[in-house]
């Protein structure tokens, strides 16, 4: 699907039962659902890059009496590079699963957590939202790569997080679906409650509330 420019990204994170947390303190935000904005006032700085890949499964030819015969279609595996100007710094330690001391420090925890993600792009041709969305999955940071400023410029280094996406019952199992604003039948409310269960960020006007 051709997309133009990166919107958006939203998360959540997930209880035990699969919904979502809703809970300031103990999730992301009241609402259930953060926007990854580029609001300073939220400590966000927007997002450079969303790179997916693993959508589809390497297909292997199966060959037989010197012809191929069949083919091998192995699920998808989708991961999500994400490289950010600057992701709030509490919420990024909660996506990571870090455990906070209560004094300012955060540790790696031995559970995971999981999370939901939705990525909104545009179509280029109708200018309408494409929304890449993953309801379960797992974020992790593999490093850091601190340099020193000059004396002619500052040096910054990025939020790069993978976010990896696991199964998900509401896609039928599947790991990922694709939604488009331009699809008659397309409804945002049930798109977001799907990622999102529970969520308050995103209701219909018709149902009085909406999160944007």
């Amino acid at each position: 699907m051709a997309t133009l420019g990166l919107n958006m990204l939203y998360t959540g994170i997930k209880a035990d039962d699969g919904s979502t947390v809703i809970d300031k303190d103990k999730g992301l935000a009241a609402a259930g659902v953060y926007p990854i904005d580029t609001s300073k006032a939220n400590g966000n700085l927007g997002t450079k890059t969303a790179n997916i890949t693993g959508l589809s499964g390497t297909v292997s030819k199966i060959t037989g009496n010197n012809e191929v015969v069949d083919v091998s279609n192995p699920p998808s595996a989708p991961s999500v590079a994400i490289d950010a100007n600057e992701i709030n710094f509490i919420v990024k330690q909660k996506l990571l699963g870090r455990v906070s001391d209560g004094k300012g420090g955060y540790i790696d925890s031995d559970t995971p957590v999981e999370a939901g993600l939705i990525i909104e792009s545009r179509s280029p041709v109708t200018r309408t939202a494409v929304y890449f969305c993953f309801g379960r999955g797992i974020f992790n940071e593999a490093g850091q790569n601190i340099q020193t400023n000059t004396d002619t410029a500052e040096t910054r280094d990025d939020d790069n997080l993978t976010f990896t996406a696991l199964n998900y019952d509401k896609f039928s199992g599947q790991p990922y679906k694709v939604y488009a604003e331009s699809d008659p039948k397309f409804d945002k409310q049930a798109m977001f409650d799907a990622v999102f269960p529970g969520q308050t960020f995103y209701k219909n006007a018709s149902n009085g509330t909406s999160g944007q």
